[in-house]
Protein backbone atom coordinates (compact mmCIF):
# COMPACT_ATOMS: atom_id res chain seq x y z
CA UNK A 1 0.00 0.00 0.00
CA UNK A 2 2.89 2.70 0.92
CA UNK A 3 4.39 1.61 -2.27
CA UNK A 4 1.67 2.57 -4.24
CA UNK A 5 1.37 5.98 -2.44
CA UNK A 6 4.75 6.38 -3.01
CA UNK A 7 4.63 5.51 -6.53
CA UNK A 8 1.39 7.72 -7.60
CA UNK A 9 3.13 10.81 -5.45
CA UNK A 10 5.97 10.50 -7.70
CA UNK A 11 4.24 10.26 -10.82
CA UNK A 12 1.69 13.71 -9.92
CA UNK A 13 5.05 15.10 -9.25
CA UNK A 14 6.40 14.16 -12.53
CA UNK A 15 3.02 15.01 -14.91
CA UNK A 16 3.62 18.80 -13.17
CA UNK A 17 7.36 19.28 -13.76
CA UNK A 18 8.57 19.02 -16.64
CA UNK A 19 11.98 19.44 -18.75
CA UNK A 20 10.83 23.04 -20.48
CA UNK A 21 12.41 23.49 -23.91
CA UNK A 22 14.85 26.59 -24.66
CA UNK A 23 17.19 27.90 -26.05
CA UNK A 24 21.06 28.16 -25.01
CA UNK A 25 22.08 31.76 -25.87
CA UNK A 26 25.26 32.20 -24.45
CA UNK A 27 28.31 31.16 -27.00
CA UNK A 28 30.19 29.58 -24.10
CA UNK A 29 28.42 28.44 -21.62
CA UNK A 30 25.43 25.31 -21.64
CA UNK A 31 22.25 25.54 -19.94
CA UNK A 32 21.90 20.96 -19.58
CA UNK A 33 18.29 21.12 -18.46
CA UNK A 34 15.58 23.15 -16.92
CA UNK A 35 12.44 21.66 -14.73
CA UNK A 36 9.61 24.14 -14.59
CA UNK A 37 6.57 23.83 -12.24
CA UNK A 38 3.79 23.66 -12.87
CA UNK A 39 4.10 23.07 -16.88
CA UNK A 40 2.38 20.46 -18.67
CA UNK A 41 2.67 22.09 -22.05
CA UNK A 42 5.49 23.40 -24.74
CA UNK A 43 5.23 26.05 -24.43
CA UNK A 44 4.67 26.49 -20.59
CA UNK A 45 1.27 28.40 -20.05
CA UNK A 46 0.60 29.92 -16.76
CA UNK A 47 -1.82 32.06 -14.88
CA UNK A 48 -1.43 36.05 -14.18
CA UNK A 49 -0.26 35.98 -10.74
CA UNK A 50 1.02 32.59 -10.25
CA UNK A 51 4.02 31.05 -8.25
CA UNK A 52 6.39 29.38 -10.94
CA UNK A 53 9.36 27.15 -9.40
CA UNK A 54 12.21 26.45 -11.79
CA UNK A 55 15.16 24.27 -11.17
CA UNK A 56 18.25 22.86 -13.33
CA UNK A 57 21.57 22.39 -13.95
CA UNK A 58 24.13 24.97 -16.13
CA UNK A 59 27.85 24.70 -16.98
CA UNK A 60 30.20 27.70 -16.47
CA UNK A 61 32.75 28.32 -18.99
CA UNK A 62 34.49 30.13 -16.34
CA UNK A 63 34.74 30.45 -12.25
CA UNK A 64 33.11 33.34 -10.82
CA UNK A 65 32.89 34.26 -6.93
CA UNK A 66 30.06 36.95 -7.67
CA UNK A 67 27.90 36.29 -10.24
CA UNK A 68 24.75 38.19 -11.72
CA UNK A 69 21.37 37.03 -12.78
CA UNK A 70 19.77 38.81 -15.02
CA UNK A 71 16.08 38.32 -15.92
CA UNK A 72 13.88 39.84 -18.74
CA UNK A 73 11.06 39.66 -20.79
CA UNK A 74 10.35 40.98 -24.28
CA UNK A 75 7.33 43.13 -24.09
CA UNK A 76 6.45 45.45 -27.48
CA UNK A 77 10.00 43.84 -29.01
CA UNK A 78 11.87 45.53 -26.08
CA UNK A 79 13.33 43.83 -23.49
CA UNK A 80 12.96 44.96 -20.10
CA UNK A 81 13.84 43.32 -16.75
CA UNK A 82 11.71 41.33 -15.01
CA UNK A 83 10.72 42.93 -11.79
CA UNK A 84 10.88 40.57 -8.25
CA UNK A 85 13.84 38.89 -8.40
CA UNK A 86 17.21 39.72 -6.73
CA UNK A 87 20.67 39.96 -9.14
CA UNK A 88 22.98 37.97 -6.61
CA UNK A 89 23.42 34.37 -8.89
CA UNK A 90 24.55 33.29 -5.79
CA UNK A 91 20.79 33.67 -4.13
CA UNK A 92 19.69 30.83 -6.40
CA UNK A 93 22.42 28.21 -6.66
CA UNK A 94 26.10 27.61 -4.54
CA UNK A 95 29.07 30.14 -5.18
CA UNK A 96 31.51 30.39 -6.12
CA UNK A 97 30.67 28.90 -9.49
CA UNK A 98 33.36 26.48 -10.64
CA UNK A 99 34.54 26.73 -14.51
CA UNK A 100 33.36 23.44 -16.15
CA UNK A 101 31.34 22.03 -13.34
CA UNK A 102 27.69 21.06 -13.11
CA UNK A 103 26.43 23.36 -11.12
CA UNK A 104 22.82 23.00 -9.80
CA UNK A 105 20.12 26.23 -9.69
CA UNK A 106 16.52 26.97 -8.35
CA UNK A 107 14.04 29.44 -8.36
CA UNK A 108 10.58 30.76 -8.30
CA UNK A 109 8.81 33.82 -9.34
CA UNK A 110 5.68 35.00 -9.54
CA UNK A 111 3.62 35.58 -13.10
CA UNK A 112 3.28 39.21 -14.12
CA UNK A 113 -0.43 40.18 -13.36
CA UNK A 114 -1.58 41.70 -16.64
CA UNK A 115 -5.32 42.10 -17.76
CA UNK A 116 -4.50 40.64 -21.09
CA UNK A 117 -3.37 37.23 -22.37
CA UNK A 118 -0.20 37.33 -23.63
CA UNK A 119 2.81 35.27 -25.02
CA UNK A 120 6.27 36.19 -24.84
CA UNK A 121 9.97 35.63 -24.48
CA UNK A 122 11.99 35.07 -21.48
CA UNK A 123 15.64 35.08 -21.29
CA UNK A 124 17.76 34.46 -18.07
CA UNK A 125 21.47 35.55 -18.13
CA UNK A 126 24.47 34.78 -15.60
CA UNK A 127 26.80 37.82 -16.00
CA UNK A 128 30.15 37.53 -13.86
CA UNK A 129 31.32 40.76 -12.14
CA UNK A 130 32.76 42.01 -15.34
CA UNK A 131 30.14 41.93 -17.01
CA UNK A 132 30.71 38.86 -19.58
CA UNK A 133 28.16 36.14 -19.95
CA UNK A 134 28.77 32.33 -18.76
CA UNK A 135 25.22 31.53 -19.04
CA UNK A 136 21.88 32.05 -21.51
CA UNK A 137 18.54 30.61 -21.52
CA UNK A 138 15.31 31.76 -23.28
CA UNK A 139 12.47 30.03 -23.83
CA UNK A 140 8.44 31.11 -25.04
CA UNK A 141 5.71 31.28 -22.21
CA UNK A 142 2.43 32.16 -22.45
CA UNK A 143 0.00 33.80 -19.76
CA UNK A 144 -3.43 33.77 -19.56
Amino acid sequence: MIRSIIALTLFIAYVQARNTTFTNCSEKGVIKFVNVEPCDSDPCTFSSGQQVHLNGVLVSPATSTSPQLKVTVKVAGLWISYPGISSDACDYLTCPIEADVDTPFALSLKVLSLPLPFETQIRFQLVDSDGSELNCGETTVKVE
